[in-house]
């Protein structure tokens, strides 16, 4: 049976202090053997935090507190801790029933005031409140509503929007409406919610709900505040969660990944999502007011709202009630001879230490960086006043509501969060300064605040002061910071050392870890151990590792755990199963479930669910929409994105008339597809479509996407700069493109001698006189037919029906055909022998060679080559073959043959990458030049039905 638990709420309080330091028991364990303190070990912890033990001494729990407090940066009340350590000393007892025992009395939600609770005040006024009249806002029932649900069973209701957009106020309306005769709790902000769990649970003992008010969340969010752990417990004592949070600190823990990719050998990245913003009720505030809110406006008498009301083109009504507006324009526009320019750099040192991540500030550190605004002779040429006026100036509050910089404590200050959002919305913000970065990240301190500076370093492409920032805290084992570290050792392809933190993630329980260790199991080959990571981050509640799951189950045939695993992915909203369930769905004709799980995919951050959105878009010819998609996925680093941009950036080259029939349009283009890029740029219409293509393809390539070479070699070809195109398709070649490896292997006749076939004095040819070749042409072709075909019957031994590669080399002649036919089955390699064959029988048994199908139109063509080096390379060979045939003028004229024996030669086509999916019956330009057989399967299709040859004759297979 379990051991009894004696001390519940100790056990809570222990439970959550260590879950908010983010530290695990082996951690504490090993720290607690290298102190000199008294040795915790994992054993006694565990029983502290269960409830079922105490400390034997105070010393024993102030240990633990220290050695968290060194660890993680995590504060402890020393008062509060001696007052719980004291009641694990008593005889613990049952709990009284709420009727027999008293409780401490908590302020009610109707006896709060809103200014306490963070609801600005507006404007002085003599004849009216600090807090105007408030008016309903259109989202009231929704708040209402969530209030509501949240009531029945607890939960978090989060009120999201910009700055000054009215939040808090309305939050505090709909909480005086909903729940004014419940108790109120109001934690602290940036210290930890033990003592309000405390009080949740012991008013939940007396049979009463509660409120927790957390406006602004963002302060209260955090490893050592609420956590999944305290929100769970708090929502388990049915205490309603009333929050408020600005949007751009949403955006920065909204549900995002990066780096997502489909496959097996794609890593996890950080996962910037809270989850407790994922437990969230969320319901978005407008800051810009409705129609039906500016006539509910109307009605009010309160002159601060009725001048709001005439701002309310540019402002928000609430925006510009709480001085928003005025205190930006006054901190814009104090950089003036004889004003405050000194003032304003001190600002915007704040500011920028607030978008850094850092949260309230001393003086000393606005005014040792507040030097470098005032840098440029500009600013020199102001006269700034001296510090002490400017750092007056900046923390006066003329309007009574606001000012520039807020306190927040002693000799701590904050920026009006307004000009913080303000400028980072500005389409052209300008960048912090480095040493304002470098400066948050050294002053930064708690672990909350490593992590936030981190972040905001990290966004903005500073890895080197994020990995400073993270490092500490991930080093005492604070699990996002490692997800961080990981992350950017892998950016930095230094896979070994994110491997470490991986293995440390894992072991603290973190799913991802294990998730990305399955990953380098899989790429290493340990199939079994990458099997094993992900069962185990799957059974620790990861719905990601379920594809990865589901694909070793297809793989052993194993179809129906594996759809079921699908499934469960799906139902998680995992990106992944929304790119193969849209995929799926594509095939099937469904493009409105397509592109609604596509949508929800791109939603994620998932890179080929945005790019295959942007394909249904231009499917609809909806080109602008389907750029802007191609636009998000390419900066996410999707090869096949930044293809498409490419291929779009051609096309948008030209400019199509307006009234064009779409048919017409579709056979102009196929007309033109060759010369696509000599006619722009004729016209004057290469202007810059060109190079945002050749840009496009670059990049790709750079992202690894080799495709992309091959079509940066295309463009250089279009625009008749064969020597780049040329240097393109060589290096794609060597890193193992097929097709422009197979551009190299077209079948040419170097060297031969030229062409005397009998032409009249216009240059036609002369059609009375029936051509054939010379007998002894035929004879040196007879022997070359027979030749490839030997060849090749003794390399398909050993090829049979394995695919070709560029770093295959086989005997016979299948390496050297188009690539399109690399990976064809062993039936079709017999095939093409049997050509070669056929061919060499027809001159056997006196008959001209001429192909009769596309397979003998290419064995003809290989065939003379080799003809042609043998009569040039190897004379005394082709003696060999002829020595009883007497010579003609016209022997060995293989351009004659080029020339003559064939209908045409389209198929050398296939060789080109610029004609890539030529051979497909439903390619414009295939139809328009009514091509035919093209395709591999169709290749040993007769042309005619005349030209069928005997089933039953002679083959060697």
């Amino acid at each position: 049976m379990p051991k009894e638990v004696k001390y519940p709420e100790f056990g809570a309080a222990v439970r959550s202090h260590i879950s908010g330091s983010g530290l695990t028991l082996d951690r504490i364990d090993e720290a607690s053997r290298r102190s000199r303190r008294i040795r915790l070990t994992r054993t006694t912890l565990s029983s502290w935090q269960n409830g079922r033990s105490r400390p034997q001494s105070w010393a024993a729990l102030e240990s633990l507190l220290t050695l968290i407090a060194e660890q993680s940066g995590l504060p402890w009340d020393r008062k509060r801790w001696q007052g719980l350590y004291r009641g694990t000393t008593a005889e613990p007892s049952m709990p009284a029933s709420p009727a027999t025992k008293a409780g401490p009395s908590h302020p009610l939600v109707r006896d709060a005031d809103p200014v306490l609770l963070g609801v600005r005040q507006a404007r002085k006024s003599a004849e009216h409140g600090p807090v105007p009249p408030y008016v309903e806002r259109d989202a009231d029932h929704e708040i209402d509503a969530a209030l509501e649900a949240a009531t029945a069973g607890g939960g978090l209701v989060l009120i999201r929007g910009d700055s000054t957009a009215g939040k808090s106020r309305a939050a505090f309306e709909a909480m005086s409406r909903a729940l004014s005769d419940l108790p109120l709790l109001i934690p602290g902000r940036g210290i930890a919610l033990d003592s309000c769990v405390e009080e949740a649970r012991a008013l939940s003992r007396r049979g009463r709900q509660c409120v927790v008010w957390l406006d602004d969340l963002e302060h209260y969010l955090g490893p050592s505040l609420l956590d999944q752990v305290v929100l769970r417990e708090l929502v388990g004592l049915r205490a309603v969660l009333l929050a408020t949070m600005r949007l751009s600190e949403y955006d920065r823990r909204a549900p995002r990944q990066t780096g997502t990719a489909k496959g097996d050998d794609a890593y996890a990245r950080i996962d910037l999502s809270d989850p407790v913003l994922k437990a969230a009720d969320i319901i978005d505030l407008r800051r810009r007011w409705s129609e039906a809110e500016l006539a509910r406006t109307e009605t009010q008498t309160d002159p601060r709202l009725r001048e709001a009301l005439r701002h309310h083109q540019r402002y928000g009504i609430a925006e510009y009630v709480s001085a928003g507006p005025p205190l930006w324009d006054r901190w814009h526009n104090a950089r003036y001879l004889g004003g405050n320019p000194r003032g304003h750099a001190l600002v915007a040192t704040a500011v920028d230490l607030a978008r850094s991540g850092l949260g309230p500030v001393s003086t000393e550190l606005i005014t040792s960086l507040h030097s470098g605004y005032l840098a440029d002779e500009e600013s020199a040429m102001l006269s700034p006043e001296p510090l002490e006026a400017a750092m007056a100036w900046a923390c006066q509050d003329p309007l009574g509501a606001s000012r520039l910089l807020m306190p927040a404590g002693q000799d701590l200050w904050r920026p009006f969060d307004y000009l913080v959002d303000t400028l980072s919305q500005l389409p052209d913000a300008p960048p912090v300064p480095d040493a304002v970065r470098e400066a948050a990240v050294e002053h930064a301190s708690s672990v909350q605040e490593r992590y936030s500076v981190g972040v905001s370093c990290y966004r903005a492409e500073r890895i080197d002061l994020a990995l400073r920032a993270f490092l500490p805290s991930a080093e005492t084992g604070h699990v996002d910071s490692m997800l961080y570290v990981g992350s950017i050792f892998l950016d930095q392809n230094r896979e070994a050392e994110a491997e470490t933190w991986w293995r440390r993630l894992a072991k603290a329980g973190n799913a991802r870890g294990m998730l990305n260790l399955g990953v380098r199991s899989h790429r290493k080959g340990q199939r079994k151990k990458a099997e094993k990571w992900w069962r185990r981050a799957f059974e620790a509640g990861l719905p990601e590792a379920a594809p990865r799951l589901a694909n070793v189950h297809e793989d052993r045939g194993e179809y129906e755990e594996a759809e079921r695993l699908w499934r469960i992915a799906l139902d998680a909203e995992v990106p992944d199963a929304c790119f193969r369930f849209g995929l799926l769905a594509y095939q099937r004709n469904e493009h409105e479930e397509a592109e609604r799980l596509y949508l929800e995919g791109a939603r994620r951050g998932h890179r080929e669910c945005t790019t295959n959105l942007a394909q249904v878009f231009l499917a609809r010819e909806d080109y602008e929409e389907a750029e802007k998609l191609y636009l998000i996925a390419a900066e996410a680093g999707d090869c096949v994105a930044m293809r498409a941009l490419g291929f779009l950036n051609e096309w948008l080259g030209r400019i199509h008339p307006g009234d064009e029939a779409p048919e017409e349009r579709s056979r102009r283009i196929a007309e033109s597809l060759r010369n696509l890029f000599h006619e722009a740029e004729r016209e004057g219409k290469w202007n810059g479509a060109a190079r945002s293509a050749k840009e496009w393809y670059q990049r790709a390539f750079d992202h690894g996407d080799l495709m992309s070479l091959r079509l940066l070699g295309n463009l250089y070809q279009r625009r008749a700069r064969y020597g780049k195109a040329h240097k393109c398709y060589r290096r794609a070649a060597k890193l193992g493109d097929p097709v422009s490896a197979a551009w190299f292997n077209q079948p040419v006749l170097a060297h031969a001698r030229e062409y005397h076939a009998p032409f009249d004095e216009e240059g036609e040819r002369d059609e009375t006189t029936p051509w054939r070749p010379s007998p002894r042409t035929l004879r040196v072709l007879e022997a070359a037919l027979e030749i490839e075909a030997d060849m090749a019957a003794e390399g398909l031994k050993e090829l049979q029906d394995r695919p070709i590669t560029t770093s295959d080399w086989v005997i016979g002649c299948f390496d050297v055909l188009p690539a399109q036919t690399w990976s064809q089955s062993l039936v079709w390699r017999q095939q093409m022998i049997r050509a070669f064959d056929d061919l060499a029988q027809d001159i056997r048994e006196g008959r001209p060679p001429r192909p009769r199908s596309t397979g003998e139109e290419m064995a003809l063509h290989l065939a003379l080559e080799r003809a042609a080096a043998i009569t040039e390379d190897s004379p005394d060979l082709a003696e060999e073959f002829t020595e009883e045939l007497p010579g003609q003028p016209g022997d060995y004229d293989w351009f004659a043959c080029k020339e003559l024996l064939f209908e045409d030669h389209d198929v050398l086509m296939l060789y080109e990458p610029w004609m890539e999916g030529i051979e497909n019956p439903e390619n414009s330009v295939n139809q328009h030049m009514r091509m035919a057989n093209l395709h591999p399967d169709d290749w040993f299709t007769p042309f005619r039905s005349q030209d069928a040859r005997d089933p039953d004759r002679d083959s060697r297979y």
